[in-house]
């Protein structure tokens, strides 16, 4: 058994994870597409875990709700345009360490993951054991005076699902120094926007809605 990061994938994006990893295997010319569609389902779905249904535990005010609610449009169109500018050439044979990538990745629905596939990596036992940590501490109702390692264990958390899921995808291909460049910075966005909500919704919870907060992403660190 091993410690590692599990995101429930919800239809759109088991669908497309599937639908990409076939093209590829079975060698179709809509692989790239394909590719793109997934990705869009990706971002999708890592925005809502870490912008929109965290901003949902908390009462925001109007300007708060336009933030996050900015901050969410313009994450998912820089990754749909940069995913279209770097992989809409991408052949079959340029796919296969990315394929690899994916096969890795994806934990098909069965009975060892509550019959819901998920999308996972490795992560060190080091980090785990501080999660849950983190998360008994939430739990005994001790959150507010842990609030800073709790912050600090959620941006790891979210730093590793965008290395993960993402970055290391685009090491697999050639880009322009261009494309590289507005990358670097569509990931550097995207991860102050992610962990500028966290610290903000955590600080303006008290215990028991740590307790909460924590018990909703505790599912994510698990073994396998």
């Amino acid at each position: 058994m091993a410690n590692v990061v599990a995101v429930p994938a919800n239809p759109a994006l088991v669908n497309g994870v599937e639908d990409f990893i076939n093209a590829v295997k079975h060698d179709r010319h809509n692989s790239a597409e394909l590719f793109i569609q997934m990705i869009d389902h990706m971002t999708d779905r890592m925005l809502s875990l870490f912008l929109v249904e965290p901003s949902q535990m908390m009462k925001l005010s109007g300007t708060q709700a336009k933030v996050i609610d900015f901050a969410v449009a313009t994450a998912g169109k820089a990754s749909h345009m940069l995913t279209r500018q770097i992989y809409k050439k991408t052949t079959n044979r340029e796919f296969a360490p990315i394929l690899r990538n994916f096969e890795a990745m994806y934990w098909p629905a069965g009975a060892d993951n509550d019959n819901h596939a998920q999308l996972q990596f490795p992560v060190s036992d080091a980090f785990a054991a501080e999660f849950r940590a983190v998360v008994d501490l939430c739990v005994a109702g001790q959150g507010s005076a842990n609030v800073e390692r709790v912050s600090k264990v959620m941006d790891q958390l979210s730093n590793d699902i965008i290395d993960n899921f993402f970055v290391i995808n685009s090491k697999e291909v050639k880009i322009g120094f261009v494309t590289q460049k507005a990358l670097d910075i569509g990931i550097d966005g995207t991860r102050k926007a992610v962990h500028a909500v966290n610290h903000k919704v955590l600080k303006g919870l008290n215990d028991a809605q740590l307790k909460g907060f924590m018990e909703h992403y505790s599912p994510i660190v698990r073994q396998r």
